[in-house]
């Protein structure tokens, strides 16, 4: 099975935690303000940041929702961008 490329721009986009290897990070969601090789900063009420590796996330961006396994997308977002694009 292919996976998916994502090459969109995640900032901006409503984001929720699905499934984490830490419970503490499950049920997380709320809009990402920022977004490294590593980790989403996402905002609801206040910023948390969210690792990617261990997490899956459900994010819409435009209407679109798909899940999303963080170990997936282990790049700095320029790069991700450049390398899939």
């Amino acid at each position: 099975m292919k996976k998916k490329r994502y090459t969109k721009e995640f900032i901006g986009a409503h984001i929720k935690v699905i499934d984490s290897s830490d419970p503490g990070y499950n049920g997380i969601q709320g809009k990402v303000v920022d977004e490294t090789k590593n980790t989403f900063t996402v905002e609801n009420h206040r910023e948390r940041m969210v690792p990617k590796r261990g997490c899956r996330f459900e994010l819409t961006i435009n209407d679109s929702c798909d899940i999303i396994d963080g170990d997936d997308i282990m790049y700095r977002p320029e790069d991700r961008i450049k390398k899939l694009g």
